[in-house]
C-alpha cells in the first residue's frame, strides 16, 4: 500500500516530519539575518562615534601630519597660441611652477607619543620634532627658457608643505647657506591652496646652490608621514609608541620595536623615487603625494573591526547552534517549538552587543570571555529546561563555548581563516551527517511500522 502526502492527513504528516521542521529552522535562521543587521548598523554608527572622537581630537591637536618637500618654486609664465575646430587662434597666458628638488636631505623625527580621552574613546597623538638638513644644486632654469617660459625668478620660494598647520606649535627660523630667515606661513606661491610654510630666495641663491637646515615642531594623531623629495632621502626616526604600523611606499631599511618604543630608519635613492630632480607643476601638492611613507601609531585594540569581523559569521554560527539542538531535540524525542528557537536566536544576536558594550569599558579579550560565557549559560540553561535534561543543557553550553573559542581564533588569526573555517565547517558537518544517519526524516517508516 503506497503512502501520499495528499489529504489533511497526509499534511499533518508532513508538517510533523523531521525534514519540514528542518526547513522552518533554515527559514527562521534567514529571517534573523533582519535583526542581525540591526545589530551591524549599531556597530558601525559606534565605530563612528570613535571616528568622530578621533576628528575631533585632531581639530584641537594637530591632524594626521604629511611633511611634503622642502621644494624650490619659481613661478612662470609663456604665451600660448591655440586654434578651436573653426581654425580661430586665440592666445592666453599659461602659468606653471617650476618644482626643483633637493640633492640630498635627511630627516630626523623624534616622537613623543601617548593618548588622550574623548569620552569613552583614546585617541593616540604626538608631538614631534622634525629636522631637515640638505642641500640644493644650483638651479639649472635653461630648460625652462628653452620651452619659452619667462621665469619670475624675483618669486622664487623656499617651500615646505605641511598636511595640517594647526599642528606646528611654533614660528622656527630656517638656515640658508650662511644666513637665517624666520619662515612665513602659507607656501608663498599665489593661487595654491595648499597648506605650509615658506621663505623667499634670492637670484643668487638660485644660481649658486645652498645648503638648508630647520626643524618644525608638530603636533600630530593616528600618523606621520614623509616624502622623499630627495635625489637620496634618509629619514631617522624613534618613537616611545611600542605598537608602530610602518605604511607607505617605502618600509624601513633597519627597524627595532620592543615595549618601550621603536626606532627605523629608512633610505629612499634617486632611482627608488622614480622621478627627476625638475619638475613643470600646475599644483605642487601632487607632485609626489603617492610616495610618502612613514609610521601609524596603531591601536592593537581595534574591537570594532572584530566584532564586525564576528558578525561576519553569525549566520553559520547560529546555525550550527540551531543544528545542535535539534540533533538533541531528535534524540530526545521531546519536541522544541520553533518560537523556543526565536529565543535562542536572539540570545546569540545579544551576544554581539553584550560583547561591544563590554569591549568599549574593559577590552576585547576580557569582553568576549565574559560575553561568550554568559551567552553559553543562558542557551544550556534555557535548553536544558526545555527538554527536561541537565546533561543534555551542560552538554550544548559546552559545545557552545567551543564554537566561541572557534570564532575568537578565527578572529586572531585572520591569515589561516579560511583554512582553520574550512576544516571546522567540515569536521562539523561530517559529525552532523553522522549523528543523523539513521533519522527518519520523512515520518513514514515508523507509521509504517505501526501499520498492522
Amino acid at each position: 500500500m503506497s503512502t501520499s502526502t495528499s489529504g489533511p492527513g497526509g499534511f499533518s504528516k508532513l508538517v510533523a516530519s523531521p525534514a519540514f521542521k528542518f526547513i522552518v529552522l533554515g527559514v527562521l535562521t534567514l529571517l534573523l539575518m533582519i535583526p542581525l543587521l540591526l545589530v551591524y548598523l549599531i556597530v558601525d554608527e559606534r565605530q563612528s562615534y570613535s571616528r568622530q572622537a578621533v576628528s575631533e581630537v585632531g581639530r584641537k591637536w594637530g591632524r594626521e601630519q604629511a611633511f611634503h618637500g622642502p621644494y624650490m618654486v619659481i613661478p612662470m609664465e609663456r604665451e600660448v597660441e591655440k586654434t578651436d575646430r573653426q581654425g580661430n587662434k586665440t592666445t592666453y597666458r599659461e602659468v606653471k611652477y617650476a618644482v626643483l628638488l633637493p640633492k640630498t636631505l635627511n630627516i630626523k623625527s623624534d616622537v613623543s607619543a601617548k593618548e588622550l580621552q574623548r569620552g569613552i574613546y583614546d585617541v593616540p597623538v604626538y608631538n614631534t620634532k622634525v629636522t631637515y638638513d640638505g642641500k640644493f644644486d644650483p638651479a639649472d632654469l635653461e630648460q625652462y627658457r628653452r620651452e619659452r617660459f619667462e621665469l619670475r625668478v624675483n618669486e622664487a620660494v623656499f617651500s615646505v608643505l605641511v598636511s595640517d598647520v594647526r599642528g606646528i606649535k611654533k614660528t622656527t627660523d630656517v638656515q640658508i647657506g650662511t644666513e637665517t630667515s624666520r619662515f612665513q606661513a602659507g607656501v608663498g606661491v599665489k593661487g595654491q591652496r595648499s597648506s605650509g610654510v615658506h621663505i623667499k630666495l634670492t637670484s643668487a641663491q638660485l644660481n649658486d646652490g645652498f645648503s638648508f637646515q630647520f626643524n618644525l615642531p608638530v603636533n600630530g594623531t593616528k600618523h606621520l608621514l614623509f616624502e622623499p623629495s630627495g635625489a637620496e632621502t634618509k629619514l631617522d626616526m624613534t618613537s616611545n609608541w611600542p605598537h608602530p604600523s610602518f605604511m607607505g611606499n617605502f618600509l624601513p631599511n633597519e627597524r627595532k620595536i620592543s615595549t618601550s618604543g621603536f626606532d627605523a630608519n629608512w633610505h629612499v635613492p634617486h632611482l627608488a623615487r622614480g622621478m627627476g630632480q625638475a619638475h613643470t607643476q600646475t599644483h605642487i601638492n601632487k607632485l609626489m603625494s603617492k610616495n610618502l611613507f612613514g609610521v601609524q601609531f596603531y591601536q592593537p585594540v581595534g574591537f570594532y573591526d572584530l566584532v564586525s569581523r564576528a558578525l561576519k559569521y553569525a549566520v553559520a554560527f547560529i546555525s550550527a547552534v540551531f543544528l545542535m539542538v535539534y540533533i538533541m531535540e531528535v534524540y530526545v524525542g521531546r519536541p522544541i517549538h520553533w518560537i523556543q528557537y526565536v529565543f535562542v536566536g536572539f540570545s546569540l544576536l545579544i551576544f554581539y552587543l553584550v560583547l561591544l558594550g563590554l569591549a568599549e569599558h574593559i577590552g576585547f579579550e576580557f569582553a568576549y570571555g565574559l560575553a561568550a560565557t554568559a551567552t553559553a549559560l543562558l542557551v544550556g540553561l534555557y535548553t536544558s529546561s526545555t527538554l527536561r535534561s541537565k546533561a543534555k543543557g551542560l552538554v550544548l553550553g559546552l559545545m557552545i563555548l567551543m564554537i566561541y573559542g572557534l570564532l575568537y581564533l578565527l578572529l586572531r588569526v585572520e591569515d589561516y581563516a579560511l583554512l582553520i573555517g574550512s576544516l571546522a565547517g567540515f569536521a562539523m558537518l561530517s559529525g552532523v551527517m553522522y549523528m543523523t544517519r539513521n533519522v527518519d526524516w520523512s515520518g513514514y517508516q515508523s507509521e509504517e511500522k505501526n501499520t498492522p
